[in-house]
């Protein structure tokens, strides 16, 4: 059972890790960029990578617009869509290319409420941190997004281990989840 187990990990860690390096394409419609924790004085450090992945690829790609998704955490002053919001426009994007998502507080709603923006035949990426973008992308493709890809964020090497660790345990929440689904 130990070496199931073991080998289980290695094989999600090894999953993650093949989605690390993510580039997504040029001329999507749309990006969801994916909420993180937001303070008073900005985003945490999580979320500024997203962010500042988000920033480069729209002042590469002048037709994408951008869907900040999250709503307020018990801990957040505001939505994390509204801090996402505020510290792109500080960086030079438009604010008609910000679309705001206020309500979600998973990375499973945070792709569902993002679709009302958006059609069936719309190209989309997922901005997300390298950690999580296996999980993101698996979610988004399961609730039927056909025209997806992702576009990592790096993420801070320091924090990488933890991280790792805890998007196994929502890999396995996720995999629950979608069983018990998939068994109704």
């Amino acid at each position: 059972v130990i070496c199931l187990g073991l080998a289980f990990f290695v094989v999600v860690e090894g999953c993650m890790i093949s989605k690390f390096h993510e580039e997504g394409q040029a001329d999507l419609d749309y990006i969801i960029v994916l909420g993180a924790q937001v303070h008073a004085n900005g985003p945490s450090v999580v979320l500024r990578y997203r962010l500042d992945t988000a920033i480069v690829y729209l002042q590469e790609n002048s037709g994408t617009l951008c869907i900040v998704s999250g709503g307020k955490g018990y801990n957040e002053p505001f939505t994390e869509a509204e801090g996402m919001a505020k510290y792109l426009k500080e960086h030079g994007i438009s604010s008609d290319r910000i679309l705001l998502e206020r309500e979600s507080q998973t990375t499973a709603e945070n792709i569902e409420n993002s679709r009302a923006y958006f059609g069936e035949d719309a190209s989309v990426g997922i901005v997300t941190n390298d950690f999580h973008m296996f999980r993101a992308l698996q979610i988004a493709k399961s609730q039927g997004l056909q025209n997806v890809c992702g576009i990592s964020a790096g993420s801070a090497r320091r924090y990488l281990m933890n991280n790792m660790l805890r998007e196994f345990f929502g890999e396995i929440k996720y995999l629950l989840l979608r069983a018990q689904t998939i068994t109704r």
